[in-house]
């Protein structure tokens, strides 16, 4: 019982953390986009992927399959925990090693697999991360198996305010040194670089680098006997990155077909780049869009977990039937409200209304994302995470084919779409998947139908309050800020009214957050 509040603590830490850092990470884009344009929007987007890729590996990837496995070790088992953080260790630098040399010397042949070999040097620039991978996942992974959680959460804000700094920073000053687009693509590797640098070196402060006490000489590992426990721990890693990499390996779906398919269909190359760099700008308000369904993922997987441990099955089930209605709720208020919104929005954050009619079609994808992230740490809460790993790996033939198909024909409205679809599929396989495993628990129908009913008046008054503003307000960047920030709170408005006055939460779920019960309570009273 003792260690139970620390590990809360420290996990609340951790989910908060990686919430912050999404939010960073979505939000540093739109100050970057501004300065850069959508061609040089176009290069960072590019290669970014390439970077969201190793950051998911190293933050929920390998170093949760190190802890877990430290963590179901007796403390007696001192030298049995050295041997596993050792092969940990020196196989990801092993990997690393092997990784960086591919990704460094195939870089120009992948920009032409892209479309645009002007990419090289950028990919090159990127490619020097993996290297820094290995000491930071097994620092963090043997911190969070010791219940140290707290370094890991300092360590990742501080690598990620670094990183968004030296991007912002490095591309002002390229900027004024007159560098093209290409050269502040490879600044903006560079900063990224950093960021992850200054992560791992406070990583070392705050724990006092007491995993690299822990390693072993490779020449003196049993590494026969310890090749099914390497081979697991690759596995698993994998299958827990996964999920969350759905947006970002769709990103990188997008980087290699979007330009080649464009061009391959008439468009000049410099007319492909703005495309590209404006459908682009969908990806911030996704990520942003998201954001709660990832914080619901981190916290319903050990949730769902410990009741399962338990054999308590209505608990876990009960756990399930609020998470589907919050993200239904708040990913479908996020789409309802970008649909109503989007081209003052687009305005606002990106200095003109170009593509406002492709981010409209980006912004149904937010509701699908939000329902797949829950799904996905509900599978994994019952430990059917290789179910959520196969949803993913079926979305993304989905989201390819769509590409090759929908693009020649409607443009990046087509790479929009296929994003939209292949996301609804893999909500339907995972659905699938848990009534087939007899587990799925949607809860009583009528509450959807006052979810449905709280979005529908959301969408109809703020169009009508968009509509009146827009009257009012002169047609500027300024005026599309009043108009898309005011709707954007009368919605919020209209949705937390709703939830108020119609039973979408049940009064115990209510009492569980007393503040928010008086607020309720105070409310109900005056209407």
């Amino acid at each position: 019982m003792k260690n139970r509040p620390s590990f809360w603590y420290g996990f609340l830490l951790v989910s908060g953390a990686a919430v912050l850092a999404k939010l960073l990470s979505a939000i540093y884009r739109i100050p970057f986009q501004n300065m850069v344009g959508d061609v040089g929007f176009y290069v960072y987007q590019q290669t970014y992927p390439l970077y969201g890729i190793m950051a998911v590996l190293a933050m929920y990837g390998f170093p949760v399959v190190l802890s877990k496995q430290l963590a179901g070790l007796k403390q007696a088992d001192r030298q049995q925990a050295r041997e596993v953080v050792s092969i940990f260790f020196y196989s990801q630098l092993f990997g690393a090693l092997l990784g960086w040399i591919a990704l460094f010397s195939l870089a120009e042949p992948l920009a032409a697999l892209m479309g645009d070999r002007g990419l090289t040097g950028p990919i090159r620039a990127i490619s020097f991360l993996i290297l820094l991978l290995p000491a930071l996942c097994t620092s963090r992974g043997y911190d969070q198996g010791r219940g140290e959680l707290g370094s890991t959460a300092a360590s990742h804000m501080i690598e990620q305010l670094v990183r968004v700094g030296s991007i912002l920073a490095i591309t002002i000053w390229l900027l004024h040194s007159g560098a093209d687009v290409y050269e502040i693509g490879t600044g903006a590797a560079l900063g990224s670089i950093l960021g992850v640098l200054t992560g791992f070196l406070v990583l070392q402060l705050l724990n006092k680098g007491a995993w690299l006490r822990q390693l072993i000489l490779p020449q003196q590992l049993p590494w026969r006997r310890l090749r099914k426990q390497l081979t697991a721990l690759w596995s698993q890693a994998l299958l827990i990155s996964m999920s969350a990499l759905v947006f970002i390996l769709f990103q990188l779906v997008d980087a290699l077909t979007v330009i080649r398919l464009l061009a391959g269909n008439g468009l000049q190359e410099q007319a492909a780049y703005a495309a590209k760099g404006v459908y682009d700008r969908g990806q911030p308000l996704l990520q942003l869009g998201v954001v709660l369904a990832t914080v619901l993922s981190l916290a319903i997987v050990p949730l769902v977990a410990n009741m399962v441990a338990k054999k308590r099955g209505k608990r876990a089930a009960m756990y399930q039937y609020l998470c589907y209605r919050l993200a239904l709720l708040v990913g479908g208020a996020a789409t309802v409200g970008l649909l109503v919104i989007i081209e003052p929005t687009n305005h606002m954050l990106f200095t003109d209304r170009t593509g406002s009619e492709v981010l409209r079609v980006v912004a149904l994808a937010i509701v699908a994302g939000s329902l797949f992230s829950t799904l996905a740490g509900i599978l994994q809460g019952y430990h059917l995470e290789h179910y959520a790993a196969l949803a993913v790996g079926i979305g993304l033939a989905i989201k390819t084919i769509g590409n090759i198909v929908l693009i020649p024909a409607f443009g990046t409205f087509g790479a929009a779409w296929s994003t939209v679809a292949a996301l609804t599929v893999m909500v339907i396989y995972a659905v699938g998947v848990l009534l087939r495993h007899q587990l799925f628990f949607f809860g009583r129908g009528k509450v959807y139908f006052w979810i449905g009913g709280v979005l529908l008046a959301m969408g109809m008054l703020t169009l009508a309050w968009r509509e009146a503003a827009g009257l009012l307000i002169p047609d500027s960047r300024l005026g599309d800020a009043v108009v898309a920030l005011s709707t954007a709170g009368f919605g919020a408005l209209v949705v937390a009214a709703g939830v108020i006055y119609f039973p979408i939460f049940s009064e115990q779920e209510w009492r569980t957050i007393p503040k928010v019960k008086r607020i309720r309570r105070l409310v109900k009273r005056s209407g």
